[in-house]
């Protein structure tokens, strides 16, 4: 969602389905609405694709740990630039980063606030300076860590929700 309160992307999971990841683009003059609908990445329980470039790109994953321990659990993968990135809980929250011996901060998952001790605030991806040019990639690979590595719940019918 942007600052203005414009939804940037919508997530939908079908029972048992692939779980599609749209970003919703600005073309005042191709329709009434001036919004267009792009699909940007599926995820589904062996895989993960983006598909905003030309090709589709399939992202190999690397897990950081075993499957049955049950820690909070780093999710490394090659990006399609070939550099490795992570996903990894870091204070309660997710954070994603280029692997490296210097790691460079691209994103966070901010947790939602009641306002009971601070002001309230809804829950939201943070996107850094250093992933600006990055942002279909942070989109699609948090719902997979989301979906695979962090929540590991069940899953429910279908419900969309948005970003």
């Amino acid at each position: 969602m942007t600052p203005d309160g414009i939804v940037m992307y919508q997530v939908n999971t079908a029972l048992g389905q692939t779980t599609t990841i749209s970003r919703f683009e600005c073309h005042p003059r191709l329709l009434s609405t001036g919004r267009v609908s792009c699909v940007v990445g599926e995820v589904d329980s062996s895989r993960l694709r983006l598909l905003d470039s030309e090709s589709p790109i399939e992202i190999v994953m690397v897990s950081g740990v075993e499957d049955n321990e049950n820690v909070d659990r780093p999710w490394t993968f090659n990006g399609p630039d070939d550099k490795p990135y992570t996903w990894q809980i870091m204070v309660r929250s997710p954070v994603f980063f280029v692997s490296g011996d210097a790691p460079i901060p691209l994103a966070r998952y901010r947790h939602a606030k009641l306002g009971i001790i601070s002001r309230s605030r809804r829950a939201f991806l943070e996107i850094f300076p250093a992933g600006i040019n990055l942002i279909d990639l942070i989109v699609v690979t948090f719902v997979s860590y989301a979906k695979h590595h962090w929540l590991d719940e069940p899953h429910h019918e279908s419900t969309p929700s948005t970003v």
